[in-house]
């Protein structure tokens, strides 16, 4: 197979994946069409204030004494990391300071 050839197989493969690049974003944008075609209140009600609030409804919210423990972990590990950085920071320093690098 010479370079022309090939070229020419490249060229081919590269427009029938440009082709079928093109009827997959038609076929999706007909499903889309046909979806909301078939059932639009059920797009629209998405969309609407009424959606949101059933949306809403759906949401955990924490209960006091639940947001509290979970305000404990958070402020626990915050802790708990903070003093871990300020460790490894004194660390290496002392090290750098002992190697007469600071």
């Amino acid at each position: 197979m010479d370079a022309n050839e090939k070229k020419e197989l490249k060229e081919k493969r590269k427009q029938e994946r440009r082709e079928l690049r093109k009827a997959k974003k038609l076929e999706r944008k007909k499903y889309m069409e046909d979806t909301i075609d078939q059932n639009p209140l059920k797009f629209k009600e998405w969309f609407s204030l009424r959606g949101i609030r059933d949306e809403l409804k759906n949401v955990h919210w924490p209960r006091g004494k639940e947001l509290a423990v979970d305000a404990g972990v958070v402020l626990l590990f915050t802790i708990v990391l903070g003093v871990f950085f300020y460790a490894s920071d004194a660390i290496i320093a002392f090290i750098l300071k002992a190697l007469g690098m600071n």
